[in-house]
């Protein structure tokens, strides 16, 4: 009996790695058509650039006119659309290699870090330290070291240095 539920059990864990697959599978071909389609969507725009920038041409030679402003912001627009277009080719690469990580699942660094530091570091646990005056003494053996300024005024044998720092 124990070699039947065995079986049953690799059957069960079997078609669960199927549907696992299946599924991962339509989740990358439903990625990889939302993409076709935004490029089909960018071809288009990019044949309405060009008629109109060859309309525009024409009507500004024929009329001589200056109209290098409209020229310029629809080869932008191309120039935009064309971008676009490798990254969707770059996008369907790594959809179908497996290394895409959608936009949504991607966290900002500093977001993530800024969290940490907020839970390691909240106010009620944190406090800031008093600012200390601080004086640089020169030891008899010529090592420097930083002492409180209180303690230095109060020890007569120091010899005291005073000068302004700016650290920014």
């Amino acid at each position: 009996m124990s070699e039947f539920d065995d079986f049953i059990r690799g059957i069960g864990s079997d078609i669960k790695n199927v549907a696992e697959q299946v599924g991962k599978k339509a989740e990358e071909t439903f990625e990889i058509s939302k993409r076709k389609a935004e490029r089909m969507t960018l071809k288009g725009n990019i044949q309405k650039n060009y008629q109109k920038l060859g309309e525009l041409v024409y009507g500004g030679i024929k009329n001589d006119e200056d109209i290098q402003n409209e020229m310029e912001a629809i080869v932008a627009e191309l120039d935009f659309n064309f971008a676009r277009i490798a990254e969707i080719y770059e996008e369907i690469g790594a959809i179908k290699n497996g290394t895409y990580v959608p936009e949504d699942e991607e966290e900002d660094w500093e977001e993530e870090y800024a969290e940490e530091y907020d839970e390691e570091y909240s106010d009620e646990e944190y406090e800031e330290e008093p600012e200390v005056e601080v004086a640089l003494v020169i030891e008899e053996n010529g090592e420097i070291i930083e002492e409180p300024a209180e303690v230095v005024a109060e020890e007569s044998n120091a010899k005291k240095l005073e000068f302004d720092i700016n650290i920014d």
